[in-house]
This record gives structure tokens, C-alpha cells and sequence, in this order.
């Protein structure tokens, strides 16, 4: 399966009876969430490189990778097996990086009426910072999300035409291009897998003004090493 450029790739993954059985197993861990910075009601169950990569990545794995084993088990075992299969090689966990985990976001109807996916604009850089070798060893990273629930204005992905290449060209300042260039959407529905390699610019998608209700997905990525793919979050 080809990635790159502006490519997203979708599949089926889990059924709405799973996705629903899914959101009831995150719902009863509350007590394991960590509430995280942000305009909305954000946290995450497991570890996240992007959040935790500096210092805390290792510890926090080490403590949380037993639960989020331990209840995801099944998940995780598709996961494993459905990359294994796109990706015509191993796929596989390693205990010392964190396992894919869950975004949690909830809607009270109040949110700001210009909600704009370009302040958010980001690119997947976390595997700079938990696989310091991988300038030598260069690798497609891959990133993927699998809506469990929506909000009432539903969910999706917005990505812009610029690669990493392009970062430096304009100083940095990715969020004014993502401000100033058109982008495309990319909407999700429950159950189905999104995986892209994380490198076009993009965010989560708009939030209409009025929405109410949980946006849950599972998140991770994959990254190519000398076994296989790693997936890890």
C-alpha cells in the first residue's frame, strides 16, 4: 500500500458493536486520563509522544503500557495483524514505547464560533523524539486513527499541501500558510481506520459552533525499524 503526498488511506476496522463496547472500556478508566492543555475538553488515556516525549515518555509507558495491554488486548492484536498485511512485513510492540492510545475531546454546545483548523496545524514529528537515530536510519512514519465516537457535528481530518521540505522555506510558520492556503477535509466515520504518513500538514477538522457530545479515537503510529513496523503512540 502506497503512502505519501497528501495520501490518506481507509479501511474497515471495527464494527459500531465494537467501537460501542470500545468507548464503554475508555469510559470506565476516567480515573487514568490526563487532562491536557487546549480550547476544548482534551485528554488522553496512554502515553503520547508528542505530549510526553521529553522526559516522561519512558516512565509513563512503563506505568500505563500493562492497562492499556492488558484492556485493549484485542484491538491491539488487530491492529498488529492489519499492518502486518498493508505493509507486507511484521508489524509489532515493543514495552519500551508507549501502546496506541485514545484522544478524548468533549462538546457542551459553547464552543467558539470561529473554530479555525489552522491554529491547530501541526506536523508528525514525535518519532524525532523517540528514535534519536532516525536521521540515520530514514523511514516512512506512518499515523493512523480510528474514530469510536462522534460529536454531533461529526469528525474529520484537515490536511494542507506542505511537506517538511517546504517547513523551512517559510520560516516555520506553519500555521500562518495553513491560515492563508486552501486545504482539503477528510471526514471520518465510526469503525473505519485512517492511516497517512503524518508529513502533509493537517489537523483535526472544524468544530461547527453548537456541537455537543465525545469525540474518541484511537491513535497511533508506525515506524519502520530493522524487525518490522513498531507501532506505538
Amino acid at each position: 500500500m502506497d503512502f505519501g503526498p497528501g495520501i490518506v488511506q481507509e479501511d474497515e476496522f471495527l464494527t459500531p458493536e465494537e467501537c460501542a463496547h470500545t468507548s464503554r472500556q475508555v469510559l470506565a478508566l476516567e480515573k487514568h486520563w490526563e487532562p491536557r492543555l487546549g480550547p476544548y475538553q482534551f485528554a488522553t488515556l496512554g502515553c503520547a509522544a508528542y505530549l510526553d516525549g521529553e522526559s516522561d515518555y519512558a516512565e509513563k509507558s512503563g506505568e500505563l503500557n500493562p492497562l492499556m495491554q492488558q484492556t485493549f488486548h484485542t484491538i491491539y492484536e488487530r491492529l498488529r495483524l492489519y499492518f502486518s498485511r498493508i505493509l507486507q512485513a511484521e508489524a509489532y510492540y515493543d514495552n519500551a514505547y508507549a501502546y496506541p492510545g485514545f484522544h478524548l475531546f468533549k462538546f457542551e454546545g459553547n464552543e467558539i464560533s470561529q473554530d479555525r483548523p489552522a491554529d491547530r496545524s501541526h506536523f508528525d514529528y514525535q518519532f524525532a523524539k523517540v528514535f534519536p537515530d532516525f536521521a540515520s536510519t530514514p523511514s516512512t512514519p506512518l499515523t493512523f486513527t480510528v474514530p469510536i465516537e462522534e460529536p454531533s457535528g461529526g469528525s474529520s481530518l484537515e490536511m494542507w499541501d506542505l511537506r517538511p521540505e517546504g517547513h523551512a522555506e517559510i520560516h516555520y510558520e506553519h500555521r500562518e500558510y495553513a491560515r492563508t492556503h486552501p486545504s482539503k477535509n477528510v471526514a471520518y466515520s465510526i469503525g473505519r481506520i485512517y492511516t497517512h504518513d503524518g508529513l502533509n500538514l493537517h489537523a483535526m477538522g472544524p468544530i461547527p459552533p453548537g456541537t455537543t457530545g465525545r469525540r474518541m479515537t484511537l491513535q497511533g503510529h508506525a515506524f519502520r525499524t530493522e524487525r518490522g513496523w513498531l507501532l506505538y503512540w
